[in-house]
Order: structure tokens, then sequence, then C-alpha cells
């Protein structure tokens, strides 16, 4: 099968120009640290779920989910709260936006992390692990709504040169959310087409809600094919993705382009935004999985039971597979590992509109403002078709 749009030519070429001449099949994860590049946006904000939590739920109390080890295994140093073997996909991003990781956890600062953070030389991550869209997505977890109080929090008490409206409209913005949405519906199927919508329609308004603090240039990280998870596969007859969990995702990525298209040209004249499509992204690596580097697609390298899919990581009886952890594209039954996060960083940062849409993160936040046109709506026969 020949990958849609392209992306083994894209990953291709984007490891060849970007990350130095690598090969895509033979890349080794990268450590993040000093990039030694020019900063593409003022700041960096993440919200949402454990896709790009660095640490808040380290402070919550249970029931909220901890990342203990062994999460984190392949970082140096104790577990960072991040739901993978390394680091996440904020901090893919971050680096590519020019910083050394995600800004830190919220929850973590100290004083003088605040005080940069209401000056605006900083950003904040408000991500946290479980949580969902909803509010009713979750137990124990910062909730979207509670994470976009925290910040305006910050918004209230910032004071920035030139002024906090250039600083944050200069700032990028990242939202993750979703997954676990679906995990949480346990209606009949029919049930279904309400509760997207109901999904859609409060992701807007939290887009609306940053958008009135400030925010300019959005990136959205889409539903990936959650039906392909370990944690899935080990609940279908003989390991294939479950179908129904992916079309809901499908349904969920195409009524969100065509809703939050609408509600920008009404709503929000000024903002710039990108939605990757991790769900093309990481069903085109699973289908040509030796392209990126991958040998494992379907059993998680932590965990325990068929495709090491039943329990989590770190949980009593679960086990590790040996030092090839960038080999496998999952790290437990929800969490992708720091490779394939890695890779598909380079697919919606460089990629073409199969993997980030209207335009890739990096056009995003270095296209000039002037003469910048509005998204195009998607045709609502694309929400059939999902």
């Amino acid at each position: 099968m020949k990958m849609n749009g392209g992306l083994a030519e894209q990953l291709l070429v984007c490891v060849v120009v970007v990350v130095g001449g690598l090969v895509c099949s033979s890349v080794a994860v990268r450590p993040l640290g000093e990039t030694g590049q020019q900063q593409l946006v003022n700041a960096v904000y993440v919200f949402g779920d454990s896709l790009v939590d660095v640490g808040n739920n380290d402070y919550l109390p249970a029931p909220a989910p901890w990342a203990h080890s062994p999460y984190g295994f392949d970082l140096p140093g104790r577990p960072t709260g991040r739901f993978t073997n390394g680091y996440n996909t904020a901090d893919y991003i971050s680096y590519h936006m020019g910083f050394d990781l995600s800004p830190p956890a919220y929850l973590s600062m100290l004083l003088h992390e605040k005080v940069l953070l209401v000056t605006c030389n900083i950003g904040a991550n408000y991500a946290s692990g479980g949580s969902g869209i909803l509010d009713t997505t979750g137990n124990g977890t910062l909730t979207m709504t509670t994470q976009i109080r925290y910040f305006k929090r910050a918004v209230d008490r910032m004071v920035c040169l030139p002024s906090k409206e250039a600083m944050l409209a200069q700032s990028f913005f990242l939202l993750s959310g979703g997954g676990n949405d679906f995990s949480a519906f346990s209606g009949p199927i029919g049930d279904a087409p309400a509760y997207i919508a109901k999904m859609v329609s409060t992701y807007i308004g939290h887009i609306q809600d940053l958008y009135n603090l400030g925010a300019r240039m959005v990136g959205i990280l889409d539903v990936p094919p959650i039906g392909c998870t370990p944690g899935q596969r080990v609940l279908m007859p003989t390991g294939e993705c479950n179908e129904v969990a992916n079309s809901l995702a499908r349904w969920f990525n195409s009524l969100l382009r065509i809703e939050l298209a609408g509600s920008v040209a009404a709503y929000m004249p000024e903002l710039k935004y990108s939605i990757a499509n991790n769900y093309n992204i990481l069903t085109d690596m699973m289908a040509n999985p030796l392209v990126t580097g991958l040998r494992e697609v379907k059993t998680a390298c932590c965990g325990a039971g068929k495709l090491m899919g039943e329990k989590m990581c770190g949980d009593p009886g679960t086990t590790m597979c040996a030092d090839n952890h960038d080999e496998y594209m999952f790290w437990d039954m929800l969490h992708a590992t720091e490779a394939t996060v890695e890779r598909g960083t380079l697919a919606l940062f460089h990629g073409d509109t199969n993997y980030a849409d209207p335009v890739n993160f990096r056009t995003l936040v270095t296209q000039k403002k002037k003469g910048s046109s509005l998204p195009v709506a998607p045709n609502k026969q694309q929400v059939a078709d999902a």
C-alpha cells in the first residue's frame, strides 16, 4: 500500500533536510535540548490530555492518573509525568518552534517561573492526562475548562511589552482532546451523532474562550485511530482494529473541521489555525512501518496479556520490552512511543494537507499576517463519508 499523499517521501525529505541527512528507517530517537534555532513564536501554551501532559497530574491527588515508572524510562533521571517512554508531542512541537522542550507544567511552576509567565517570557503547559473536551470526562483531572481558567488567571495578571495582546498574538496555542471523551462514551451507537456534535460544539467553545483571551495562532491535534491501539485490538477476535471506534474518530474529525471553519469566519476573524491529522499520520505509519523505522505496530512495549494491551504500563504484573523501544509504535495500551511522536511531528509540521490542514504547523507560524486568508470549510459530504 502506498502512503496517502506520500508520507513516506515526506518523512524522508523532512529527515534529510531538517534533521541532517539521516535515513528515516534508521533514525534514532533524538534527545531534545538546546535547539540552536530561532524561536518562531513568542511562547507556547498547551491544553489537553495525556498526549501533551508534561507533569501536571503529578501534582493532583488520586484518582487522577499518574505516569510513574517505567514511564519516562528513556529520559535521564526520574519519570517526568509524561505518558510515554520519553518526550511527547508537546515537546517535539515546541522543539520545532525553536524551544528546548514544552513549557513547564503549570502546577509545577515555581515563583520565578510564574513571574516569567505573567511577563510573557515563557508559556505554560496546562494539560492533564485523562481529561477530555467535555467537563464530564476524566476522574480527578484538570478539565479543559479548568485549564483555560488557570490560563485566564495568568492573562489577567500579565504585564508585557509592547503589550500582552501583541505577545499573545505572536504565541502558539496547542490543543489535544477527544480520545478520552470517546472512552467515556457508553451509550448506544445511535446516540453517537449527538454526542459527537456536543464534543465539537464544546471544543469550539474552548477555542473561542482562548481567542477572547488573546490566542491568534492555534494548532489542534485531531483524534487518532483510537480503534487501533493495543487496548482496543485486544477486544477484537483476531486483534484487528476496532472499526466502530475508528469511525467515531473520523466522524468527529470531519465535523470539527467543518464547524471550526464556519465559527472562525463568523466569530473569530483574526484566528489562524491548523488541524494536525493524527488519524492519517498514524494510519499511514501503521500501513508502512518499515519506512519510519518501526517494527511493531500492534503490540505495546509495556503492559501485560494479549498484545501487551490488557493492563496499563506500571500496573502489577506488567513487563516492558527490551532495549528496542524505538521500534514500537505504542508504549502502552493507549499511548505512542517517543519514536512514533518524533516521526509524526515531522509530518504535521512539514507535511502537506493530508497531514495538517488548511496549512501545516510551520506555515501557520511563519505565514505573514498581511494577506493571509481564512481556511476554507470542508465539504459537508465529508462527514457523511467518514
